[in-house]
């Protein structure tokens, strides 16, 4: 039987290792915590407001008195969906279940960005802030 030199045994694991670290470094999703609010996303991107707000909706349709009543009508009649709205920033959320209690608040998000391209973000927690 051949044996195998303790060099090639050190070279072996030192790149088995590496490859270990590097497929780990590249999985891994930075957390972010963000400060905004869960708007829709008709008056966030502009389909009914230039101004990214709900000014627009609760001055013409009926039933949008403020922004949570504006941000659900959109979402559940309009073809809206939830986003977070952080300052210039608009946020898709892969979760549309979750936020739909959180409707026009503002919030604190932690999440992983999942999709850069399309700003794609996914909540691991949400809660309201005053």
């Amino acid at each position: 039987m051949r044996k195998i030199s303790n060099y090639k045994v050190t070279a072996i694991a030192a790149v088995a290792v590496m490859m270990l670290l590097a497929s780990y470094s590249f999985s891994k999703e930075t957390a972010l915590t963000l400060h905004g609010a869960i708007s829709d996303s008709q008056c966030a991107f502009n389909v009914h407001s230039d101004a990214r707000s709900h000014d627009w909706m609760k001055k013409k349709v009926e039933g949008a008195r403020d922004d949570k009543s504006c941000t659900l009508m959109c979402a559940r009649e309009l073809g809206g969906r939830y986003v977070l709205v952080v300052k210039d920033a608009v946020y898709r959320l892969d979760d549309q279940i979750g936020p739909e209690k959180f409707a026009g608040d503002k919030v604190k998000d932690t999440g992983t960005l999942t999709d850069a391209k399309t700003n794609t973000l996914h909540i691991n927690s949400i809660e309201k802030e005053e």
